[in-house]
């Protein structure tokens, strides 16, 4: 997998790092530099979010820093436990007593089904009807 964008009604995200963590697994993303991605991601936010009020906008603002500030957690605990293996008398040495890489990405399903529903109110009146079901 290259690109995994996620849309709603206030905008898009790249999310490709919730679901690809491992890059020897992840295919090479070359349609476009990673500057162009992040600039067409702003605008296709800002075109979402022009009409909201801005106590919204700020806690839109407020969810993707959050949001961000996890992507870049899980980077860093992705190589701080690479390089833990790779130390002597890390865990590859011991056997690892890490979690289950798939019961991580259940545990951040479950925290992620949590952000939804606690932002669902605030973004129904804004999906068209038969979305969000």
């Amino acid at each position: 997998m290259s690109y995994c964008i996620a849309f709603s009604a206030d905008g898009c995200t790249d999310v490709t790092r919730r679901y690809v963590r491992d890059a020897s697994a992840a295919t090479k993303r070359n349609r476009c530099s990673e500057g162009e991605l992040i600039h067409i991601v702003r605008e296709i936010k800002a075109m979402r979010r022009k009409d909201t009020d801005k106590k919204e906008r700020f806690d839109l603002m407020a969810e993707d820093a959050r949001e961000d500030e996890e992507f870049r957690r899980n980077v860093i605990e992705s190589l701080a436990y690479t390089i833990s293996r790779i130390l002597p008398g890390g865990d590859a040495a011991k056997g690892s007593s890490r979690s289950d890489p798939d019961a991580q990405k259940a545990a951040e399903a479950r925290r992620e089904a949590e952000i939804l529903r606690a932002t669902a109110g605030r973004n129904a009146p804004n999906m068209p009807r038969g979305q969000g079901q």
